[in-house]
């Protein structure tokens, strides 16, 4: 087998991922079903929990054509937690979620017509030890650390109860196959067996000095029902890019493998709780997790190497790195993936038919591509080849046949969508739209007041992972209308080193210490020269609009008065800025300072124009028109024009140009691509 970390840039979330789970993507209607078990594991859903009490449901892909079709939203972020969530449970045969945080509360989650509500709250006010469905998902065991256990139904119906007096706790709860009994661990080596109504069968000892960390199944979690149908019957099949076993064989004629974690790093693979000699793996690892694919072929172990085995250098001894270990059902090792991940790996999935490992360390999420059978050549070259790029654009710069280009690149698509922002590239990103038809959702927080600046600074956070990133930065200008400025990431030379560092540091941060404080951006990033003007001679350049030529009486008006409010500070340009002669904007503040838009305002606040500031945007970005209605008797509406922003297009052109501050009070009829109304 092969596995190797997807290539990219580094997953990250602004608080410490303390969970993960993965399912299927279902089809929309039941008249699909039963599905083809390969096309329902291609795209799916992954949920992770976080040290501030929010639930990422994030949408996930393993297919490598770039014009699939994606849903309109593809990232939520769940609060209502009052503490960090420390379980996430999918239910695919229900698609519910279940979650579950610090202080014992337990939410299911439902999603309908594009939005998740939560449906069931269980709060008892003791901290959940495991929650877990059963194979058919009609039934939830939920395990307290008190020694409380507790079965319900899917609809929230409690079936039984019992209070279980142990003098340590319960760690660990599951389901055996067939559902007819639970097991449950404990932190001094215990098994407790209880059969599906609530009564006690068997207290097993297996471990006098290890307590156990968890316990699981060989065997698939639900029960989803497969067709008949192969492979290669479906109308959009393609050849799997991984190798061709992107898709494995499942393992038939298996008795299912009980596997108890113990905290010395130990694995037992048994036939059953009362198996006298079980198989017993030495991992060699601390703080274990432990987990076997959907097939049942595979076991992934992962856990930071010990003390005992590791060396001292000339310079200091060496540090401590994660790394995830392969075996299959003899225990027998097959393949070990070393990491630069210095922090402990706390959760473990698979996802996509067990073509993808993903892995929570701290902040940061990793994507482990995994080939099940013996790699081929194609695909270690693909990979050696692909740690030597950096990016999926040097890809072209090769002198590689087409088709051979065209398989390389697929290294470099990523399976959670949407891809974080590449800080080599905010402003492109945050200027253009994106190649597909998703929606970015996006949260906005004030920032304490500068007074350097001269007014309130606002942060703008794309929502990812269950967290916040933050992609833009602006200032109100006025006080008396609400008009901002929005200002350049890329304002400098170095702010692709400068940038991403500052980003990724800033997360982790935040994560290493506490959780109580949210990532703010540095106010170097919003005052410096842009490094794309310099490199501007590399690409084709527009043509600048010359309004000189087209001037009235009444523009010229308005530029006298343009010039003399008291809105912008007047500052000599700086030394290399950008010019906007092609603008009516005498501010040589805007220029010095690199902004990429203006938000403009009539004093009632509802009516908006949005100006691109920056050469390479058009002048006219939108505009949005709030009416009201006079003593609320009919429904308010909101119109939002919106031209269509492409990065070369000669169309800018033909945009019409106005000035900001020119604000026509009884202008209703605006020029726009798209109309939106509400």
């Amino acid at each position: 087998m092969y596995a190797a970390v997807e290539h990219g840039p580094v997953l990250c979330s602004d608080s410490n991922i303390l969970c993960l789970s993965w399912k299927g993507r279902v089809p929309k209607s039941e008249k699909e079903k039963p599905v083809c078990r390969r096309r329902y594991y291609e795209e799916g859903w992954l949920a992770t929990g976080n040290g501030r009490g929010v639930v990422g449901v994030t949408f996930t892909s393993s297919h490598c054509r770039r014009d699939r079709n994606t849903p309109q939203r593809i990232n939520f972020n769940l609060r209502g937690h009052n503490s960090e969530v420390v379980l996430v449970r999918w239910n695919e045969p229900y698609q519910k979620l279940a979650t579950c945080d610090a202080d014992g509360g337990i939410f299911v989650w439902i999603q309908y017509e594009g939005r998740w509500s939560v449906e069931l709250v269980n709060d008892r006010g003791a901290q959940v030890s495991d929650f877990t469905w059963s194979h058919d998902g009609t039934q939830a065991l939920i395990s307290y650390r008190d020694g409380f256990v507790l079965v319900g139904s899917v609809s929230g119906q409690r079936h039984w109860s019992s209070e279980i007096n142990l003098e340590s706790q319960i760690t660990c709860g599951i389901w055996t196959p067939d559902d007819q009994q639970v097991l449950f661990g404990t932190a001094d080596g215990q098994v407790i067996v209880m059969d599906c109504h609530g009564r006690m069968l068997a207290h097993v000892l297996l471990h006098e000095s290890d307590g156990i960390l968890s316990m699981s199944w060989n065997c698939p979690a639900f029960l989803v029902e497969d067709s008949s149908e192969s492979d290669t019957d479906s109308d959009d099949y393609s050849p799997p890019q991984d190798g061709p076993a992107a898709y494995p064989i499942p393992v038939q004629n298996i008795k299912p493998l009980l596997t108890v974690s113990f905290t010395s790093g130990d694995i037992s693979l048994m036939n059953n709780y009362d198996d006298l000699s079980p198989t017993v793996i030495r991992s060699g690892l601390k703080e274990v997790v432990a987990q076997w694919c959907t097939q049942g072929d595979l076991l992934a172990v992962s856990g930071m190497e010990r003390q005992t085995q590791l060396g001292d250098l000339p310079n200091g001894p060496l540090l401590k790195s994660a790394m995830v270990k392969f075996y299959n059902v003899r225990g027998e090792h097959i393949f070990t993936l070393d990491t630069l991940v210095q922090r402990p790996i706390v959760s473990i999935c698979w996802g996509h038919r067990d073509s993808r490992l993903l892995m929570a360390s701290g902040p940061a999420l990793y994507v482990v591509r995994v080939e099940h059978r013996v790699s081929s050549l194609q695909l270690l070259c693909q990979q050696a080849i692909a740690s030597a790029l950096r990016e999926d654009k040097d890809v072209s710069k090769l002198t590689l046949p087409p088709r051979l280009c065209s398989y390389l690149s697929t290294a470099f698509i990523p399976t959670i969508k949407p891809p974080i922002p590449d800080p080599n590239n905010m402003r492109d990103f945050v200027s253009y739209p994106s190649a597909g038809n998703e929606r970015l959702h996006c949260t906005m927080k004030r920032t304490e007041d500068d007074p350097e600046v001269g007014g309130p600074c606002y942060t703008l956070y794309l929502e990812y992972l269950g967290g916040l990133v933050p992609i833009l930065k602006g200032r109100r200008i006025s006080k008396l209308r609400p008009e901002f400025v929005i200002m350049d990431p890329r304002t400098d030379s170095k702010s692709d080193e400068i940038y991403g560092n500052s980003l990724i540091s800033a997360m982790l941060d935040s994560c290493n210490c506490s959780d109580s404080s949210d990532i703010e951006l540095s106010d170097d990033w919003a005052a410096k020269k842009s490094p794309k003007i310099s490199r501007a001679s590399k690409s084709p350049k527009l043509p600048r609009i010359n309004i000189e030529a087209r001037k009235s009486p009444k523009l010229s008006r308005a530029a006298q008065e343009m010039s003399r409010s008291p809105r912008l500070p007047m500052r000599k340009p700086s030394i290399g800025s950008p010019s906007l002669t092609r603008r009516e904007f005498p501010f040589e503040d805007i220029t010095q300072h690199n902004y990429l838009a203006q938000v403009t305002s009539n004093i009632w606040g509802t009516k908006f124009k949005i100006v691109g500031l920056a050469a390479f945007l058009p002048t006219n970005l939108g505009a949005v028109i709030y009416k009201t209605s006079l003593l609320h008797l009919q429904p308010r509406q909101m119109t939002i024009y919106l031209p269509e922003v492409r990065k070369i297009s000669m169309d800018y052109v033909n945009l019409p140009v106005f000035n900001p501050n020119v604000f026509s009070e009884d202008e209703d009829d605006l020029p726009g691509d798209a109309v939106w109304k509400d």
